[in-house]
């Protein structure tokens, strides 16, 4: 099983309706709204990375209010 967190900057107000619509899928395990550089702090988990980065690039950041994303792999 491959794990990533995503670190997600979203228009300002967009933050409940990005992290909501993040939920629907199901490699999104978790979405919270935070504070700091990132609006939102998401963990995707797949069969494996290149599954992980089809997520992110095909379909993830493809959600309307999403400005940027970082992408931290999880080791171990």
């Amino acid at each position: 099983m491959a794990r990533a967190y995503l670190k997600i900057k979203v228009e300002m107000g967009k933050e409940r309706g990005v992290r909501d619509a993040l939920l629907r899928f199901s490699e999104v395990k978790s979405a919270e709204l935070t504070t700091g550089d990132q609006d939102i702090l998401a963990l995707v988990e797949a069969d494996s990375y290149e599954d992980i980065l089809l997520a992110v690039v095909d379909r993830l950041r493809a959600l309307k209010g999403i400005k940027s994303t970082v992408t931290d792999l999880v080791l171990e």
